[in-house]
């Protein structure tokens, strides 16, 4: 995923001009029209906002002494953009590796040109990594990073052009069972025995089934090559191939890749994320009802120490969580000085990491996870068990955010009941969701990032803007791609419906050509968001630009998040027919909705963790003027009214980190 940096070079199109960065002052961005000569002023809030809305776009051109010279389809958005999740396992794994060399010899301070030093450091990277290849030349290194650089850090530009290389298995469906049934049996086991020895197995028990078959005159099976057999074997999960042949211990000995403190020289150099629930019980928006304690994924950078971004929601921890905080992390904060413009204080930090450094929790492992940071042009980086000093960073700001934030809030919890005492953290409740996420923004710009710390006597907002002066930060050139580098990938097959992704139908225009010109029934692969299933995005086979095409069903579909979609799944009393399913899911979500809202009326019901996890509850939805409730669960939240003579949205007490 392309970058861009807010300075001289930058071209965008806006407005039907084509615009060159000129200079900027603190509030106010300057452009100039190369043909006219005029001068374009934007304002920091309006750039990020037509940034965001996709009125302006980032062109991919350079200056030269004679004219402005503009890259041939520059301006398509989603254009050539290969997704990691949908290439085979072992392109990915070698995609891993190449990065891997890359960044462990950036974090040295070694650059591309310095050969000698490249070639001594990869023999221990190698061994450090248990490369089974041995390191790469240094000639091979060079090039890998020389492609990056030119591509403006784009890291998917090594992944292995074999990977996108259609093949088409010649193997019918019985000789296709036949032999992976085989390599279960017969080469995934403990007495771990040769690719050799274990087709000359294959062959001899083919052979058998062949005769047993030709007495019964049944079609015989189809005979694969030791290559072949070799090439199914590399299709597997490396990991779990290995767990199956030499126990699960080796194993996690073999994948163990174990990191110290990693430093940071400038401004998003290392960026810090992590998982902390919120000592603090919160009330819904327009029920007023208590919901429990939310949880904060926040995302801090470690040279300055200033907060990037974050999200709040009531979902423990996950995917949804981290990539919701990475989206507010590399979006321009401009949105909240809109919705409350009594924040004093600028903040100017956010942008995307070059090292994002993180604990090896399960969602942090993943290989979604691994690969939407590397598709972000970003290295990801893991802290060694039992060792949270190594990201200390993070952990200071959960400490500083208890001490300051939550000491004197009405409904914060407590770490025992010791502590406790006799207070009622649910009874005492009033803060509500959005002011919530009103009072973080607040304190994140008038109190933490203006505090000065007392190791280096410095703000962080110092830091990061003298910082920036050398090293300015890189900005996602398309705020769509990110719906499609955090999205879920599936593949499908097109068919006159169009696509078909659980129990729900996509289909437009668009993709009936796509069908009219790859054929009908060929498999195409599509991304999912798990925010809103209102469209999917379906990669052209050939340009691999992506469309997004809309649900046959919006009424059903739109702003619906895929945990609600499972929840009426779940719900749903009689078995979905495929005419009829959309209207029984409908149905289902009406008699949910009334349930819940008579429970509510009642004071019956219990679970407004989950209720409040139903409806979507977050501080990205808060952001964009989305105040979710309880009360309607999936949606029409803007049809109900909150009760009267409830307090202004910031009418909130004084605390003392705003004082």
């Amino acid at each position: 995923m392309g970058s861009f940096f807010l300075q001289k070079g930058l071209v965008i199109s806006y407005q039907g001009q084509i615009l060159e960065y000129d200079s900027r002052s603190a509030n106010e961005i300057y452009f100039e029209n190369q043909k006219t000569g005029q001068k374009i002023t934007l304002t920091e809030s309006a750039f990020w906002s037509a940034h965001t809305s996709l009125q302006l776009k980032i062109i991919d051109a350079f200056s030269s002494p004679e004219a402005l010279v503009i890259k041939p389809e520059s301006t398509e958005a989603l254009q050539n953009f290969r997704d990691l999740n949908l290439i085979p396992e072992r392109y990915q794994l070698d995609h891993d590796r190449k990065i891997a060399y890359i960044s462990k010899l950036k974090k040295e301070g070694i650059t591309r040109g310095q050969k000698f030093l490249i070639a001594d450091s990869a023999a221990r990277i190698a061994k450090e990594i248990a490369d089974p290849l041995g390191p790469p030349g240094t000639s091979t290194i060079s090039k890998w990073w020389k492609e990056i650089d030119t591509s403006g850090g784009d890291l998917l530009v090594v992944i292995n052009g074999n990977s996108f290389r259609k093949r088409t298995k010649r193997l019918d469906k019985e000789s296709e069972e036949f032999l992976q049934n085989h390599i279960d049996d017969y080469y995934a086991q403990s007495s771990q025995p040769t690719v050799v020895g274990a087709h000359r197995d294959y062959a001899k028990k083919l052979k058998t089934e062949n005769a047993e078959r030709a007495s019964q005159e049944k079609p015989l099976l189809a005979k694969v090559s030791e290559r072949t057999y070799g090439n199914r074997i590399a299709d597997r999960p490396e990991e779990e191939m290995m767990i199956a042949r030499v126990g699960r211990e080796e194993a996690r000995r073999y994948f163990k890749m174990a990191k110290g403190h990693l430093p940071a020289e400038y401004p998003l150099d290392v960026v810090e994320i992590d998982h902390t629930p919120m000592n603090l019980y919160v009330i819904d928006d327009h029920a007023l009802l208590p919901l429990g304690r939310p949880w904060l994924t926040a995302i801090k950078d470690r040279y300055s120490g200033v907060l990037l971004g974050f999200y709040v929601s009531f979902q423990k921890t996950g995917l949804n969580s981290i990539f919701g905080a990475i989206k507010h992390s590399l979006s321009s904060h401009h949105l909240a000085y809109e919705l409350w413009p009594d924040i004093e204080n600028p903040w100017p930090a956010f942008g995307r990491g070059v090292f994002y450094v993180s604990d090896r929790g399960g969602d942090f492992i993943s290989p979604r996870y691994r690969n939407g940071i590397k598709s972000l042009g970003s290295f990801y980086e893991y802290s060694e068990r039992r060792t949270p000093w190594l990201k200390g960073s993070i952990e200071r700001f959960f400490l500083t955010l208890e001490q300051t934030f939550f000491e004197s809030m009405p409904g914060r919890t407590f770490a025992s009941l010791e502590k406790r005492g006799d207070y009622d953290s649910v009874n005492q409740a009033v803060v509500r969701f959005s002011t919530l996420i009103y009072l973080l923004h607040k304190w994140a710009a008038d109190f933490h990032n203006i505090f000065v710390n007392v190791r280096n006597q410095a703000a962080p907002l110092e830091l990061w803007q003298s910082g920036i002066e050398t090293a300015p930060p890189p900005y996602p050139c398309s705020i769509d791609k990110l719906n499609i580098v955090l999205g879920e990938h599936h593949t499908g097959a097109l068919s006159q419906e169009g696509i078909r992704f659980s129990w729900q139908t996509y289909a437009d225009d668009q993709l009936e050509a796509l069908m009219e010109d790859i054929g009908r029934g060929e498999k195409v692969n599509y991304v999912v968001s798990d925010e809103d299933l209102g469209q999917i995005y379906v990669e052209h086979p050939r340009t691999h630009e992506f469309l997004c095409v809309p649900s046959t069903r919006p009424e059903y579909s739109k702003g619906l998040s895929r945990f609600q979609h499972k929840y009426i799944r779940a719900e749903a009393t009689v078995r979905l027919e495929k005419s009829t399913a959309i209207d029984t899911l409908i149905e289902t979500r009406n008699r949910i909705q009334s349930v819940l809202a008579e429970e509510l009326e009642a004071k019956k019901s219990a679970g407004k963790v989950q209720l409040a996890r139903l409806a979507g509850i977050n501080s990205n939805s808060t952001l964009t003027g989305d105040t979710r409730t309880i009360l309607t669960p999936f949606g029409d939240s803007a049809n109900v009214a909150p009760p009267p003579n409830t307090p202004s949205f910031t009418n909130v007490p004084s605390y003392a980190w705003g004082s």
